[in-house]
């Protein structure tokens, strides 16, 4: 899987087409995914867009920049980038509608809805503890809860890792069970 990634990747580097087409294909739905925790839901489109542009910008420069071989390290990667763009775009936005200006009933509604910083600390609390959890699995167990928390469906999982889907739904199921062991404390990390 490793080979077939940095294969794909070095292709693309190459200008091959159809290479390119089929990174879209593979990652589409990752770096939609990603836009959409982002950005609002009208702009996730032309963000998404703004990724591929900035993908290919500069001789592929920053497809150049990933030195991993692994598709989880890859996926981590396009992850990483497709939030940048977003998050700047989301900046980019607020600035337009700042100098536009918003009615202050709105504005006060805005104020009144955001999250405190208690409430924002419990949340990436309990999302890292989360990932602690998946961290403590074997690679095959966490790989596809990895996919899965990106949003990939079981088929596509299957089909990135070149496996049954039994056994990507298998090994998912005994993820959620070894998860669930630990959390009780019934098996060690």
């Amino acid at each position: 899987m490793s080979d077939e990634i940095r294969s794909l990747i070095d292709d693309c580097l190459l200008g091959k087409r159809e290479a390119w087409k089929t990174l879209i294909q593979k990652f589409h739905r990752l770096i939609i995914g990603t836009c959409a925790h982002y950005v609002p839901r009208e702009e996730v489109f032309d963000t998404s867009q703004q990724v591929y542009l900035k993908l290919t910008e500069n001789d592929y420069q920053l497809l150049r920049k990933f030195k991993g071989n692994s598709l989880p390290a890859f996926i981590i990667y396009l992850s990483e980038i497709s939030k940048n763009i977003s998050m700047s775009q989301t900046r980019s936005i607020r600035r337009t509608e700042f100098r536009e200006g918003i009615s202050l009933d709105l504005s006060i509604d805005i104020l009144d809805e955001r999250q405190t910083q208690e409430d924002l600390y419990f949340a990436w609390e309990e999302k890292q503890e989360f990932y602690d959890l998946i961290d403590a699995l074997d690679d095959t167990h966490k790989e596809i809860l990895i996919l899965r928390l990106k949003g990939y469906k079981f088929k596509e999982i299957a089909e990135i890792l070149e496996v049954p889907l039994g056994t990507v739904l298998a090994r998912a199921n005994r993820a959620k069970e070894k998860i669930k062991k630990i959390q009780n404390k019934e098996i060690k990390p």
